[in-house]
């Protein structure tokens, strides 16, 4: 209240705070629906005012209106927005006052007279995790022309008001995102345009920082304090086991130009800070634009008009709806909601044919029901500025959604590398296969090489349709394939197929030596050459997708990828098959020939070793340098 300081309930707050809540908001009527600022539509919910279409807010309780005349609309810098309205006496003569709110220290700065509590008060409910605005008014006279008179003019000499306080709770899943962000090998920072005191208790609920030292003036000098300001550190000097909140006045003195003792503070100390408050939207998008010059991969989540700047020119942009639900329905809600609206447009449309008296009183109340589920669905999604400047758009209001883009996108990054991997081995592999054959003069058969796409196309497709886990690891996979794990296990891999290649074919030549005379253009017929390399080329294809296949903690484990899982036991029988003679029709089928005993169990033995070396080198190297680590910032 006025002369209070303590809070005061609903029923018992002076008029004039009544009036200010009342009227100095953005709320309008559109098509007979309440439109604004959630936090404005709570607030008017709860007093005993009411907005009308013609923006005349009448009050239940006493025989009082007030019209609002003009609007000075929220600045974002100013941090205030303001209203004139006019109030009629009994006679009929208007007399016109003006109604504030903002940050408490702009409005204190307007008062005419500040009252002895006012910053204890204010910083009392800011520690305590408030959003605290301070209200104030004045009466500029009777007869005023309300188009001539100027914001600075109007917003001068004003009577305090009280403070309102909001409590804004966290969002279920905000600790909970903010918790898997920081596990996964992420820095979190804050920027927000509230009070750096509410910032900085919000930091610490969600654990963003615990410890926290705020950049502050005091007369001419800045200087770091605790938000209690118990403990006082030099600005230069501020002690490196507390956390930083820089408020848009201390950034906008750390890069001032005029102060250029510390002229290059700003860039020294970003790397630290993790609470920003008070700041501009221009300062939001300079807090990015710092951390990507300085070589930092940016996500960016906002939610309103303010953070546009930022969105656009962070690397992620993501777009939160502020009114959407915080996650998904349950998809049983939403069949019984659109089974609910099914009927009624049913029964509406029985009701057309039937004009008797008593349908058209449960006509109205079935139009009004649907009229209600329509407005439900409208609520869920509606876009802003936020969503223009956004490549990505989240349905849902929790920042959980930075977890869901993180988790797909290392999935995706993952696949590629092992995508690259899987191919320039297959390439070697096929090259070396058709030099050893071409150096005999033997080739694949149309029907090999038909059975080999068949056989493999079903890796290609399922490798590729992998999930990400639910939950992030802390792990970091490689950004680029140009990285020691992926140059070595592609070479040592490579190195181990080709011994095992080379190995089986001078086997092969033992058996059956090389013909003195080749004929490249002779047709095709079945030999021990062709077999060996056939069933050695398959299967070591296919080794390569289950080797270096990634799985856990990115995405699913080939045994969790059924379909994957699956086609490669089935080649991998296939080719079991084919090696010992099992169904010898085939092997004829295929133009194969059935090996002897003695090369069938060498054969085996050498792509088996050949499994064993190949995975045991990809793991070790897995173990060294297979996942990049989070550089320290500072």
């Amino acid at each position: 209240g006025i002369n209070a300081e303590y809070g005061v309930d609903i029923e018992n707050t002076p008029i004039e705070t009544c009036q200010v809540l009342a009227t100095c908001h953005s709320l309008i009527y559109v098509e007979d629906k309440l439109i604004g600022d959630p936090i404005e539509r709570a607030t008017l919910s709860v007093l005993p005012w009411t907005l009308t279409k013609g923006d005349v807010v009448m009050c239940k309780t006493i025989k009082q209106s007030l019209k609002i005349q003009k609007r000075f609309h929220f600045n974002s810098t100013l941090k205030r927005m303001s209203v004139i309205v006019s109030k009629q006496d009994a006679n009929y003569n208007c007399e016109y006052l003006v109604m504030t709110k903002g940050a408490p220290e702009i409005i204190k700065e307007m008062l005419k007279e500040v009252p002895d509590y006012y910053d204890r008060t204010h910083k009392e409910y800011t520690l305590q995790g408030g959003r605290v605005m301070a209200l104030a008014r004045r009466s500029i006279g009777k007869d005023v022309i309300v188009r001539d008179v100027l914001r600075e003019e109007a917003e001068k000499d004003l009577e305090f008001c009280g403070f309102v306080v909001f409590s804004t709770p966290l969002k279920k899943e905000s600790k909970s995102a903010i918790s898997m962000l920081k596990d996964s090998s992420h820095y979190v920072v804050m920027i927000t345009g509230d009070s750096p005191l509410t910032a900085c208790y919000v930091a610490n609920q969600l654990k963003i920082a615990k410890k926290i030292l705020i950049l502050t003036q005091h007369e001419e000098n800045w200087r770091w304090e605790t938000p209690d300001g118990t403990t006082v550190y030099p600005i230069n000097e501020p002690n490196k086991s507390y956390s930083l909140c820089l408020t848009g006045p201390g950034m906008a003195y750390c890069v001032n130009e005029t102060s250029k003792k510390h002229a290059s503070l700003f860039d020294e100390l970003i790397t630290r800070v993790q609470v920003f408050a008070r700041v501009t939207p221009k300062q939001k998008e300079e807090v990015i634009t710092t951390l990507k010059a300085k070589g930092l991969v940016t996500v960016m989540c906002g939610d309103g008009t303010n953070d546009v700047g930022a969105l656009k020119h962070a690397d992620v942009g993501v777009a939160i709806i502020a009114n959407a639900p915080e996650v998904k329905p349950e998809r049983k809600e939403v069949l019984e909601k659109q089974n609910i609206k099914q009927t009624i447009l049913q029964q509406l449309e029985n009701n057309k044919r039937d004009r008797k008296s008593q349908v058209v009183e449960r006509q109205k109340m079935l139009e009004e029901k649907l009229k209600q589920l329509q407005a439900e669905e409208d609520t869920l999604v509606k876009l802003g500025d936020a969503s223009i400047a956004s490549p990505f758009t989240s349905k849902y209001s929790s920042v959980k959604c930075i977890c869901s883009i993180i988790r797909q996108g290392r999935c995706t990054l993952v696949t590629t590398l092992q995508m690259f991997k899987i191919l320039a081995l297959n390439a070697l592999i096929i090259a070396y296969c058709q030099s050893a054959l071409y150096l005999d003069g033997v080739k694949f058969s149309d029907g090999q090489a038909t059975l080999q796409g068949l056989l493999l196309a079903g890796c290609f497709l399922f490798i590729s349709r992998s999930k990400p886990l639910d939950k992030l690891s802390k792990a970091r996979p490689h950004a680029n394939i140009f990285n020691l794990y992926t140059i070595l296990t592609v070479v040592l891999q490579f190195a181990v197929h080709l011994y095992t290649i080379v190995r089986l074919v001078d086997k092969c030549h033992e058996l059956e030596p090389r013909k003195a005379s080749i004929d490249l253009e002779a047709e095709f017929a079945p030999s021990l050459l062709n077999s060996i390399v056939y069933i050695v080329s398959v299967t070591l294809q296919l080794n390569t997708f289950v080797i270096n296949y990634r799985g856990h903690p990115y995405m699913e484990s080939l045994r969790e990828n059924k379909p994957l899982c699956y086609s490669s036991l089935f080649t991998a029988g296939f080719m079991i098959i084919l090696t010992f003679g099992i169904m010898p029709e085939v092997n004829t089928e295929f133009s194969l020939l059935i090996l002897p005993e003695s090369m069938q169990n060498e054969v085996f033995m050498a792509l088996l070793l050949d499994s064993v070396l190949t995975f045991s080198m990809d793991r070790l190297l897995l173990l060294i340098c297979g996942d990049s680590k989070l550089k320290p910032l500072y």
